[in-house]
């Protein structure tokens, strides 16, 4: 055990890797986003090399130039012939000298070095980049499961989490900086009690430093990435990405990248044919994100988008009473009696098809809400009757004694069954039936 939260699996490879010597690679880069652990990680290895007698050598954070590289390589070629390759430790290096891949393969080959270069995910340095430097092992620093988050938090706590606080640890998606700062928040701010080996939430909210923390996350990505999170906040609590791109106006495959950066920065999770925020109160934080004035306009588009005009856009004329929204259609809409809604067409799923497009089989006829409504079980009509009220899904948890993932899952069933895809379309089938029976 390294003393590190959740990336000893990566310590114990790149050790053996140190051990191996001549036989492993040229260069061993360590990536991952901001609050993934990569300074700690380069830290425990340069711990672990000394204790077993190794010297240990460190560039300074920023640049990296030959120069500097020279200095290092004087004092690996003093030390002791059977001392075994040196780590020469590259912390998040921000700019590097043009000869500086060739000085580290001829470091590796003449003094013994194994550079262990620690950076963040999607940056790309001319001369210290893998493509650039052949015999390279890459060591990704993946997002904690939860259960390893979980254990991460009974090793902060000295306790048990309960099922609140592990559920609630889904905000720092899977990230050990994150998590080490909302349990550090948590107790900061009295909002976990500990008491007989069990730590129980006792108020779901987030601590401040980690909403700060959120939004600076959301600051961090690139334009593209941040663009869809923030557009992301207006769908359902699923969505794919067909959703996006129409809002967006661009072609699914586009958003991929944008999509890998976000899911590999902790705020979205990926939930096999869907993708969620990776909590309730991230998509909140990330909400907070977008100016007023934007966020209105956003959720324009998608209820535009969910009544099927292209691009998200329609005409708005101005009526008595107050501005013409999007929204304000659909509220009408879906409280108008008799109104049942065209369900979209309903898109076989090929072998090659896109991942991220939802399945939507079981197309509901129209005209027949009633018959639609009856194939739902109890439990499901009284939570479409409560989804078609307005409330959230935390709402709905509290008022049925359920988790809000049950009610998600519920939910699911109930678009599924009724060949629909999101609330609005619930709220409107329900308005035009005489309700759950």
């Amino acid at each position: 055990m390294t003393g590190m939260f959740g990336r000893d699996r990566e310590y114990r490879a790149i050790s053996a890797l140190l051990r191996r010597g001549g036989e492993g690679p040229a260069l061993v880069v360590i990536e991952g986003p901001p609050g993934a652990g990569r300074t700690r990680l380069l830290e425990e290895i340069g711990a672990g090399a000394r204790a077993a007698g190794r010297t240990v050598l460190r560039l300074p954070a920023g640049p990296v130039d030959v120069a500097g590289l020279a200095r290092q390589l004087a004092s690996a070629a003093a030390r002791p012939a059977g001392d075994g390759p040196a780590p020469l430790l590259i912390d998040d290096p921000q700019w590097t000298d043009p000869g500086v891949a060739a000085a580290l393969s001829a470091a590796y080959r003449t003094a013994r070095v194994l550079p262990v270069l620690a950076r963040r995910t999607g940056l790309r340095l001319p001369g210290l980049d893998p493509l650039d430097l052949g015999r390279a092992r890459r060591v990704p620093l993946d997002p904690l499961g939860p259960e390893a988050a979980a254990a991460v938090l009974a090793a902060l706590f000295g306790a048990e989490p309960d099922a609140a606080l592990r559920e609630l640890a889904a905000v720092a998606g899977g990230l050990p900086g994150p998590l080490i700062e909302l349990a550090r928040g948590l107790r900061d701010e009295h909002l976990v009690a500990v008491e007989g080996g069990h730590a129980t939430l006792r108020d779901p909210r987030l601590p401040a430093p980690v909403r700060d923390r959120i939004g600076h996350r959301v600051g961090l990505l690139t334009p593209a990435a941040r663009h869809l999170v923030q557009v992301a906040t207006t769908l359902d609590e699923d969505f794919d990405l067909v959703e996006v791109a129409g809002l967006l106006g661009g072609p699914v495959a586009a958003l991929l990248p944008a999509v890998d950066e976000a899911l590999t920065a902790g705020l979205l999770a990926d939930r096999g044919e869907w993708l969620s925020f990776a909590h309730a109160l991230v998509r909140a934080e990330v909400s907070r994100t977008i100016p007023r004035a934007v966020r209105v306009a956003l959720h324009d588009g998608a209820a535009c988008l969910d009544r099927g005009a292209p691009g998200g856009f329609r005409t708005r004329q101005p009526m008595a009473g107050g501005p013409r929204t999007a929204v304000a259609d659909l509220h009408r809409d879906a409280a108008r009696p008799g109104r049942v809604r065209r369900p979209p067409v309903a898109r076989p799923r090929s072998a090659g098809g896109n991942p991220f497009q939802r399945s939507r089989p079981g197309s509901r006829p129209a005209g027949a809400p009633g018959a639609a409504v009856s194939q739902l079980s109890d439990r499901e009509r009284e939570i479409a009757l409560l989804v078609a009220t307005g409330l959230t899904n935390a709402a709905i948890a509290t008022k049925v004694d359920l988790s809000p993932h049950t009610i998600n899952y519920h939910l699911r069933q109930i678009f599924r069954k009724l060949g629909i895809t999101s609330r609005a379309e619930l709220a409107a089938l329900i308005s035009g039936d005489d309700g759950p029976r």
